[in-house]
Formats: structure tokens, sequence, C-alpha cells
């Protein structure tokens, strides 16, 4: 089993190291649903940020050995990419990690967005520059997490006026980008199509096999384990919901059913 670190830190210096560890090691959330974080913050708590508390129930060393599924990427890049790029920055790669962060954001993943600010506003991976890390923080809480939100808020009043008005201005350009009227949207339709494209051939019943999804490592010889679209097109979905958690214009997908015996 696992062994659970809490961590309790006062002040901007000590929260912004505190999430920065914890952004590495893993989705950051309030759904206790993803298992790995328990996040306690008094409602309304103007210090929330400050006051907030977080278990930890992986290593760096093992995030730095996570295995990304290549085959996500063809549904969900947000997905893949954040994976990666957490995972590099685990090892010390820190321009390989923000190239699959940007990558990420840009396919709607709030978790890359809020990775970026953090490591902006600190100077931690990426060349220090508050201004953008507070602009990456802002598109990282706009689908309101109370997390992301009390991080923000806690970023803004340790920052000046000029880096706060410079803010502004970086998020109206990249809005159009990695907003989620347009990330959101693009991830959405991609999901859409290439889950279609997976399951037209459920009604026969059909196996596939995909890297990650239903084995690690696809080999020389080919599948040896092949699943049924049902079983593999929930999976996509499990990554699609935590995806686009909070997000309003996502269309929900049903689950699939294994076909009754004849």
């Amino acid at each position: 089993m696992t062994e659970h670190r809490g961590v309790a830190m006062r002040g901007a210096k000590g929260i912004f190291f505190t999430l920065g560890l914890i952004a590495m090691t893993g989705a950051l959330s309030t759904r206790a649903a993803s298992g790995a974080w328990l996040v306690e913050m008094n409602p309304g708590d103007p210090d929330a940020a400050d006051t907030a508390v977080f278990q930890i129930d992986r290593s760096l060393g093992e995030v730095s050995r996570a295995y990304c599924a290549r085959g996500l990427e063809r549904f969900l890049p947000g997905s893949y990419y954040y994976c990666v790029g957490r995972r590099e920055l685990a090892k010390g790669r820190s321009a390989a990690s923000a190239n699959a962060l940007e990558q990420a954001a840009r396919w709607a993943s709030k978790q890359a967005q809020f990775l970026l600010g953090v490591g902006y506003f600190k100077g931690d991976f990426v060349p220090l520059d508050r201004a953008r890390g507070l602009a990456w923080l802002t598109l990282a809480a706009e689908r309101g997490d109370a997390v992301y939100r009390a991080v923000l808020s806690s970023a803004r009043e340790h920052a000046s006026p000029e880096e706060r008005l410079q803010a502004e201005h970086l998020l109206l350009a990249m809005t159009p980008a990695y907003g989620d009227e347009m990330a959101a949207r693009r991830a959405e339709r991609r999901y859409q199509r290439e889950r279609n494209a997976l399951t037209r051939g459920e009604v026969y019943g059909a196996m596939v096999c995909i890297e990650g999804l239903t084995v690690d490592h696809m080999t020389s010889g080919g599948c040896q384990a092949p699943q049924p679209v049902w079983l593999v097109a929930r999976k996509v979905d499990n990554h699609a919901a935590e995806l686009f958690q909070g997000w309003k214009g996502r269309v929900t997908v049903g689950d699939l059913r294994p076909l009754p015996e004849r």
C-alpha cells in the first residue's frame, strides 16, 4: 500500500512550492473519485489556498517511470500529452515537459494549464514570467474548479498591478487557442470522431488492440490479447470524463454494452 504524505504550508512561496510538487505527481482535483488527492478547504476562506491540506499518493520517482498510453493520443491528446509532460517534468527534462504540456493545454487539459501556470509563476521549469503564469492559471480555473480558483486568487494577491495588467493582455491572446470555447470543442470533436470510428464494428462483436488501452506495448508479433470494443470504449470514456470535467459543453456518450449471446 502506498504511504500517503500530508502537506500543509502557508504563504505564497509555500503554497506554490507545495502545489508544484503535487501537480507533478498526479491529477489535482476536488473529486473524491480520483483517489489520488484529498483537498480540505474551508468554504469562503480568503486564505483557502494557503490553508489547503493535500495528500500525495505517488513519489516523483514513480511518476518519472509512468507509462503513458500511446493509443490514447488518438482519442484524447490532452490526456496523453499531460501524462507525458508530467512524466518528463518528474525526470527533470524541462523543455520536453513544457512542450508536451502546451500540447495538452491546446487539447483542453486544465491540469496542464495549471501546471504551466505554477511553473511560470515560480520559474520552476520554465523561465520566470509571473504575468504568463497568471494567464495560464486563469485558463486553468475557467471551469470553476475550487482549488484552481483559490490558487489563482492567491497568485493575483501576490502579483504587482503591472503583472496583473500584462496577464490580462496575454490572456486575450491565449484564449482563442487554449480557452474552452476553442480547445474543449476541438478536443470533443476529435474524441467523438475517433470513438465513433472505434465503435462502428460493435454490432459484429468486434475485438480490438490499442496500445495502452488493451495492452501496454504492441509487439512485432501482433496483438495477442484483443478486447471487446465496448470495453475499450468504456476506458476511453473514463479518460474523457476526467479531461472534460466541469465543461458544460460536453456531449454525454452512453455506455456500450456487450452483445447478448445468440
